[in-house]
């Protein structure tokens, strides 16, 4: 944004001293040819990384490393899921129609994950699991879709191209102009792996999403005015499932508040600061089990956010798209690491028919 004698001159403000054209653009060339500046260059190498994974015959999940086998894999979910602390009695015989479970890595999302997958393990499979992640780190501001399968230690889960299809016809939209921001997103793999634990690889299909934050000024529409408005998304795609024939559960992997000094907090992770997220975080969650999807956003755009949950976008989704279904929180945990100065909480909630 700024030119070569700008800088030069901001550099003599702030320090007095003069620094050679030809420093600059030295260094100039070299964050270009690390792909640091926003050029030709970058832009032909992203756009590299964009046809190498649409030319790829699947997404591959790589949450879990690349060298962990199939085996070792069962173990460390079998092992997660064992954990499950839900009384099933009473449960099982209800119609599931939607879970939330978190985006931690397992090991720090264990109680979450062991609760909501337990007790989806007790009900008959659905042909087909519509995932909604967190768009972290993407380009896109809207929703995102990507038609690749998944592909795992565990096999390859087919995405469910056809649903998509028809999904983008009735939208008048393009939901997978910016899959590649799938590639390094974690939150929907998490739950793709799971499943493909509980139930083999093959045995179900997968449509997956990632979601915007619907809590800033534009509310649910895309801030740039550049793809579908997440409401409108979420309405058509829960018309979709019910008119559809095949059984569907819808899944969100969410998190909620990230706190503590890494985070950008200026106070130690003690009891009392804990108990005070734990408070807003329950207040959150109560909306989603008693007072709506807009009454959700409201309650966290209200306090602007402050503790940070990161998965407004597709906990609103699954409200949407499920409307009149019964939510029922099965757990709250907070995962702690004060040496680390983080705290990242998360909820395991099913949605009843």
């Amino acid at each position: 944004q700024h030119s070569l004698a700008e800088i030069e001159e901001a550099f003599f403000h702030q320090f007095a001293q003069h620094i050679e054209r030809a420093q600059i653009e030295s260094l100039i060339e070299r964050l270009d040819e690390a792909r640091f500046l926003e050029s030709d260059r970058f832009h032909a190498y992203y756009q590299s990384l964009v046809d190498a994974y649409r030319a790829a015959p699947a997404r591959i999940c790589h949450t879990q490393g690349a060298a962990v086998d199939g085996e070792s894999l069962n173990e460390t979910i079998g092992r997660m899921l064992r954990q499950c602390s839900v009384a099933v009695a009473g449960r099982s015989e209800r119609r599931l129609r939607g879970l939330v479970a978190p985006h931690l890595d397992y090991p720090r999302g264990t109680p979450c994950y062991a609760d909501a997958y337990g007790l989806l393990a007790t009900v008959p499979p659905a042909e087909r699991y519509v995932i909604l992640g967190t768009n972290h780190f993407g380009r896109a501001s809207s929703v995102v879709a990507t038609s690749k399968d998944f592909e795992s230690p565990l096999g390859r889960t087919r995405t469910d191209r056809a649903f998509l299809a028809e999904l983008d016809r009735r939208l008048n939209a393009d939901l997978c102009r910016h899959e590649f921001d799938h590639q390094q997103e974690h939150s929907v793999e998490l739950q793709v792996l799971i499943l493909q634990h509980l139930l083999g690889a093959d045995r179900f299909e997968i449509v997956p999403f990632l979601c915007p934050d619907p809590c800033g000024p534009t509310g649910t529409r895309p801030y740039d005015g550049e793809g579908v408005d997440l409401h409108d998304f979420a309405t058509v795609l829960g018309e979709m499932i019910r008119a559809d024939g095949r059984s569907t559960v819808v899944i969100a992997g969410a998190d909620l508040s990230h706190v503590g000094r890494r985070f950008g907090d200026d106070r130690e992770l003690d009891a009392e600061f804990l108990s005070e997220v734990e408070r807003l975080d329950r207040q959150s969650l109560a909306c989603v089990t008693s007072s709506g999807n807009g009454a959700f956003v409201e309650d966290v755009r209200a306090r602007g956010n402050r503790t940070r949950i990161c998965s407004v976008g597709c906990i609103y989704a699954l409200m949407t798209a499920l409307e009149g279904t019964q939510p029922e929180l099965l757990r709250y945990h907070q995962a702690v690491d004060v040496e680390d100065g983080t705290c990242v909480t998360c909820s395991a909630m099913v949605f009843w028919e």
